[in-house]
């Protein structure tokens, strides 16, 4: 209870209009107060959709194949050594007479000793790989408790597939990250292509290449125009970024510091041709290949751009969608195969 002693009813007004005030200010204090918790509890609730609680209750440990095989020429693991003799070497089935020739030239050819030397040297130590994956996979059962984790491997298959997957498996062929300055690379590759064959791009590769094969294109496209492509291109490139944030966005999407300034100084230029082109919506496989697919450059672009830059596209159009609807869970982005309405709720306007 409040108590006044008034000696006249001159004063009596005056504290009454003074006190009148300080209420006032109370009030509107306390509503600038609100109004910043709430604005940190916006802010906290928006983060926390890509945070991830606890700690990994697997530990990813790679198994050496490549070691293993070379020097021994056994595997324990039948599965693997399976799919390794038929579908990613292809010499037939471990035992038979055109494998035991393979195995006898992998290990006599000096050009694959050297290669393998080199592989021992690159990757001698896997123990940060092996942190990095085991936390990418921790947050990507998080976010999808059914996506099983896969017995992670190394190979090496003479500069074959740089990922390979198969039910339950996931392997890298690490005769693909040596550098792009490696000597052989230069006879073999487009600088385009070496670009990306680096060891530090291995960790997010690997993630990539099992997403991927969990969450493949025909499930998460309603149709096959250049805009479902770039949006599911998008999407899994906003998810990697998500699984491993402490990877530099030049590790995750392959394109390095300059090809990244370029695209965001071209941003709506690149939105401005697709339009112009009208090659949005289209279905045309050689137009769209030419949006996505490895290139010097993006063949509508100018030279100067990078390829796969309409990726760079479509991962600003997730983002814009995900940052206008934050009530959208990373798994309802990525298993909703609507482009369209993505692109709407995105609001794109670069």
């Amino acid at each position: 209870m409040l108590h006044f002693i008034f000696t006249s009813s001159i004063e009596k007004q005056v504290i009454y209009l003074n006190f009148v005030k300080v209420v006032l200010l109370k009030r509107t204090f306390m509503k600038k107060i609100l109004s910043s918790l709430l604005l940190l509890f916006l802010i906290s609730c928006t983060t926390s959709r890509y945070e991830v609680p606890g700690k990994p209750e697997l530990n990813i440990t790679i198994q050496r194949f490549d070691k293993a095989f070379y020097e021994t020429g056994l595997w324990s693991d039948s599965t693997f050594l399976n799919l390794y003799a038929n579908e990613i070497m292809e010499v037939g089935e471990p035992g038979s007479k055109m494998f035991k020739q393979f195995e006898t030239i992998f290990r006599s050819d000096a050009d694959i000793k050297k290669l393998y030397t080199d592989c021992q040297n690159t990757f001698s130590d896997v123990s940060d790989i092996e942190k990095e994956l085991t936390w990418g996979f921790h947050r990507l059962q998080y976010f999808f408790p059914n996506i099983p984790i896969p017995k992670v491997y190394m190979h090496i298959a003479g500069y074959g597939e740089s990922i390979v997957s198969a039910p339950g498996i996931l392997s890298a062929d690490i005769d693909k990250y040596l550098g792009k300055d490696y000597d052989v690379y230069k006879s073999l590759f487009s600088p385009y292509q070496t670009a990306r064959m680096y060891p530090e791009k291995l960790t997010s590769d690997y993630m990539t290449g099992w997403v991927r094969s969990e969450l493949t294109e025909y499930k998460l496209m309603e149709s096959q125009r250049l805009l479902d492509y770039m949006i599911y291109e998008g999407k899994i490139l906003f998810l990697i970024q998500i699984l491993l944030p402490d990877e530099s966005m030049e590790n995750l999407s392959g394109l390095s510091t300059g090809q990244l300034a370029w695209c965001a100084a071209n941003e709506k230029n690149m939105w401005g041709t697709i339009l112009q082109l009208q090659h949005l919506y289209s279905k045309d496989v050689s137009i769209i290949s030419k949006y996505i697919r490895e290139a010097p450059h993006t063949a509508y672009f100018s030279q100067d751009s990078p390829g796969r830059a309409a990726i760079w596209t479509g991962y600003r159009i997730v983002s814009a969608y995900m940052e206008k609807n934050p009530k959208v869970t990373v798994q309802n982005l990525m298993l909703k195969t609507k482009a369209q309405d993505l692109l709407r709720g995105a609001d794109y306007h670069p």
